[in-house]
């Protein structure tokens, strides 16, 4: 039975991440899948965190003002795997943000929107994203579990399976269009703000190739957490 269950994992996960209108991307599923069955936790949780690192030095070298380093602390927490380093980027923009904010309300003068005050507003909030998002899918997959075992009491593993993906399906891709969705909507609006103060707005793709590297790391994440 566990088997069936890693198997029916796999498929939620495929599911999760799929477009179904361009093969490229089910050609990186498949390779993401392949990465995370055939490579160390450690080297796949190296890979994300400095996926998220990398961003990180690219938004500070667009900052006038970059955002601070990670404590000791952290870095400890991240190795022990108490927290990811996601967790304490999104700390240290929601920090950066709100050390703006209280400058302002402090000034004698007005003063006005900056690019660093507009991409730490939207690193912050795609920080949140990403962890709201990881949340609802570790609920999915374990709903997915359950289900299945229900299932496994009144029918045979095959049906039991596919009676599950059938279910899980609409509810995965759900998942993965609202989070694509809302993604799309900051990125546009941060696009939007930049341009209005005259910035440089090629920080907008780097974010999105970052957030599209996270989505396949993910997929590797998962097939190394419940296939090996």
């Amino acid at each position: 039975m566990e088997k069936l269950i890693k198997i029916l994992i796999v498929a939620f996960i495929v599911l999760a991440v799929a477009v179904a209108s361009l093969a490229i991307w089910q050609w990186k599923n498949i390779n993401s899948i392949y990465v995370g069955i055939n490579e160390s936790s450690e080297e796949i949780t190296k890979r994300r965190n400095d996926n998220q690192k990398n961003l990180v030095d690219d938004v500070n070298n667009y900052l006038e003002e970059s955002i601070r380093e990670m404590t000791d602390e952290e870095k400890q927490k991240i190795e022990s795997g108490e927290i990811t380093a996601g967790d304490v980027y999104l700390q240290i923009f929601e920090e950066k943000q709100k050390d703006a904010d209280a400058k302002k309300e402090n000034s004698s003068t007005n003063t006005s929107v900056s690019k660093d005050d507009i991409v730490v507003k939207y690193m912050a909030k795609l920080y949140s994203l990403q962890s709201k998002y990881t949340a609802k899918a570790e609920v999915t997959i374990s709903e997915g579990k359950k289900y299945y075992k229900a299932q496994r009491k009144s029918n045979d593993a095959v049906t039991a399976r596919a009676n599950t993906i059938s279910h899980f399906t609409p509810i995965v891709r759900g998942v993965e269009s609202a989070c694509d969705s809302e993604f799309e909507s900051l990125i546009s609006e941060l696009k939007k703000e930049l341009s209005s103060v005259e910035a440089n707005t090629d920080i907008v793709r780097t974010i999105s190739a970052a957030y599209k590297n996270e989505k396949q790391l993910k997929l590797s994440y998962y097939a190394n957490k419940y296939l090996k």
